[in-house]
């Protein structure tokens, strides 16, 4: 009989621990179930906003292309684009099928275009522009910057650019970078993008964030097109450099802050006013100055959704209603 108990109370043991292996399976089982489950709506919700994502950025880039439209017609038709930012109808919004995009367009055009410095094409090289070289330390020379280090600096973005290897007076070229603890040569090109400028002598950080809006790259036509119709105190010290220095940058910041966006429809009215009228300026220092936005920026907004998304592109214009996208960026 002894034997017996112990052969059942075994046989119960045994049977015990293979429940708990079978629950112990189940347990590991549903887990791996939930958690593959729950992998499964992760993709899914992925695969999701990803479609999402790619049908706001469609309809970002078809809200582009309506407002470059919308600016050529503008243009055309001479708007004054000071009273259109001042009036707040620079701003569109557009309901694209289940799409709701945001644009806000944003004159650009009064800032310095770097790539002026040289003068050329790619087939013939590009060569020094001795006025542009001057223009540009004079606006250097606004922000505290000396005389020679300003031409300095000046003649060393020439160089960058220009087609040979020979230094301009106070310039910089190969032979200057070559040296350097990494050493790199110029590219003998005109420049593609603001933050190469950091690679060329003295244009520190600092000092790219001090000019930050006032220079720029043009595409095109290199010649500096400003727009007086949406001038604004910050733009001073750029008018001044241009008009060579005939003006404090200090009144000019004080004269546009009373004649605020739209005060002028174009460059004669501008050379008209009050504060201008007595200078001696040349015609030649006149020829930049426009009554249209000849640089753009777009910022969008798109939703789709749960998704959203932003763009940002700058367009070149010219007076005869042609375009050509600068650059485009993409944020999340």
């Amino acid at each position: 009989m002894h034997r017996l108990t112990n052969h059942k109370s075994i046989e119960h043991e045994e049977a015990g621990v293979a429940l708990i292996l079978v629950l112990s399976l189940i347990s590991i089982m549903s887990a791996a179930a939930v958690f593959s489950f729950d992998s499964l709506s992760r993709i899914i919700q992925r695969n999701v906003v990803e479609q999402q994502m790619a049908q706001a950025r469609h309809y970002a880039m078809a809200a582009e292309q309506i407002s470059i439209t919308q600016m050529r017609q503008i243009i055309n038709d001479k708007t004054n684009f000071g009273l259109v930012m001042a009036n707040q109808l620079n701003r569109y919004d557009y309901t694209l099928d289940a799409a709701t995009v945001n644009v806000v367009a944003r004159d650009m055009s009064n800032c310095f275009n770097v790539q002026a410095l040289v003068n050329g094409s790619n087939i013939e090289g590009h060569q020094p522009d001795r006025d542009a070289i001057v223009s540009f330390a004079r606006l250097l020379q606004q922000f505290g910057i000396g005389r020679d280090a300003a031409r300095g600096m000046s003649s060393a973005l020439a160089d960058w650019q220009d087609a040979d290897d020979v230094a301009l007076p106070l310039g910089a070229e190969s032979l200057y970078y070559a040296e350097q603890e990494i050493a790199y040569r110029t590219p003998n090109a005109p420049i593609r993008s603001l933050t190469e400028l950091r690679l060329i002598r003295d244009f520190t950080p600092a000092l790219l964030e001090t000019l930050g809006d006032l220079i720029c790259i043009g595409a095109g036509e290199k010649t500096a097109r400003l727009n007086v119709t949406t001038f604004e105190p910050q733009h001073a010290p750029l008018i001044a450099a241009l008009l060579g220095n005939k003006i404090s940058p200090e009144n000019l910041a004080a004269f546009l802050e009373d004649n605020p966006p739209g005060r002028f429809n174009g460059a004669s009215a501008f050379f008209d006013s009050g504060l201008l009228r007595p200078l001696d300026i040349d015609g030649g220092l006149k020829r930049p100055f426009n009554n249209y936005p000849s640089y753009v920026r777009f910022i969008i907004e798109s939703r789709y959704g749960n998704a959203k998304l932003s763009m940002q592109t700058d367009v070149h214009f010219d007076g005869n209603g042609t375009y050509a996208i600068i650059s485009r960026k993409f944020g999340v």
